[in-house]
């Protein structure tokens, strides 16, 4: 038995063989680059996968009438993650490139072989550390499915629909606002991302405004004056892809201090817009120490630990709390 064969992740015991599937190992990989996987075998789809675009996709998930399944959220993550590299949205794809495109993503950080198409292997180290989010596509469906079926999120009453993403990362928590504010009966729609990094963020406005899902703004989050084009509006809904990164501590840095300028800048605008998460359970080590943070306290910890590193531990999520190693795991099941 080699080296991929024997290896199963600690926190997915339960789902043998899941290391079969590019897509599962891209995830794991994700997490762990140190965890070598095979050239996918075989480019046979499994049965979530349709041929379909992923613009079809999405349409198809804005129709209230349609049934916002697992298989269909994986389906929609997997293509995203294709396009975001390969400009694709409009094309059905087959399977095969897909899983060849993880499997690619999964060792990006090495030298390349022979074979590999050596811009496909630089814009995956160009976007890398937000590809991280969309490598592990069971999470990103995740992701999407509390976003989409959150129960508090605000129904058609007049609109328009503000939502805003204070980390859009690869922009897939703006895609799933706007299948939500769809399904949900709004006409008038309005999301906006915010993006420190020029180069990831040009490719995510790009993807995301292509699929009519908003914009992503080059803007320093952090900053109150950031937030000028919302300021006075009611303010829908919230979200942060930040959170539900993979390998990443919270900061003052990266969500601290965003989250206190926005509340600074918006302030009473956010009375009635729903968030996700809804809350999140954090420790720290070094400080000895866990904290809940929720729209209550404005996703702040005790003043005396702001300059703490903190690692979320589970999110409240589709009403429930929710260990973060189990955050993706209801999406392993289409993988084997």
């Amino acid at each position: 038995m080699n080296k991929t064969e024997n290896f199963r992740d600690p926190r997915h015991t339960d789902c043998m063989g899941l290391t079969g599937s590019p897509l599962a190992s891209a995830g794991i990989q994700a997490r762990n680059f140190t965890v070598a996987i095979n050239e996918p075998s075989s480019g046979i789809a499994p049965g979530f996968y349709s041929e379909n675009s992923l613009a079809h996709e999405v349409e198809l998930l804005c129709d209230p009438y349609e049934l916002v399944t697992d298989a269909r959220l994986l389906n929609v993550a997997v293509k995203y993650f294709f396009s975001y590299v390969h400009d694709a949205h409009n094309e059905p794809v087959p399977y095969g490139e897909i899983a060849g495109l993880y499997e690619q993503f999964s060792r990006h950080q090495s030298m390349n072989e022979p074979s590999d198409d050596i811009e496909t292997m630089n814009r995956l180290r160009m976007w890398s550390s937000v590809l991280r989010v969309l490598a592990d596509a069971p999470r990103a469906a995740h992701v999407m499915r509390g976003v989409i079926s959150q129960a508090d999120a605000p129904q058609c009453g007049g609109g328009p629909f503000v939502g805003v993403d204070l980390g859009a990362g690869t922009g897939i928590m703006l895609l799933a606002l706007q299948i939500q504010a769809r399904r949900n009966g709004f006409s008038d729609i309005q999301t906006l991302g915010y993006q420190t990094d020029p180069i990831s963020g040009e490719r995510t406005h790009d993807l995301v405004h292509a699929l009519g899902a908003g914009s992503v703004m080059l803007a320093d989050p952090t900053r109150e004056g950031a937030y000028g084009v919302v300021r006075g509006r009611n303010i829908s809904y919230v979200a942060n892809e930040v959170l539900a990164g993979i390998q990443q501590s919270l900061s003052a840095e990266n969500c601290f201090r965003k989250y206190q300028a926005f509340f600074n800048a918006v302030g009473e605008n956010l009375n009635s817009a729903a968030f996700f998460p809804e809350g999140l359970i954090a420790h720290s080590a070094a400080a000895r120490a866990s904290v809940i943070l929720a729209k209550e306290n404005g996703f702040q910890p005790p003043q005396e630990f702001m300059d703490e590193k903190f690692v979320p531990q589970g999110l409240i999520l589709e009403g429930k709390l929710l260990p973060m190693h189990k955050l993706g795991q209801d999406f392993y099941q289409f993988l084997t």
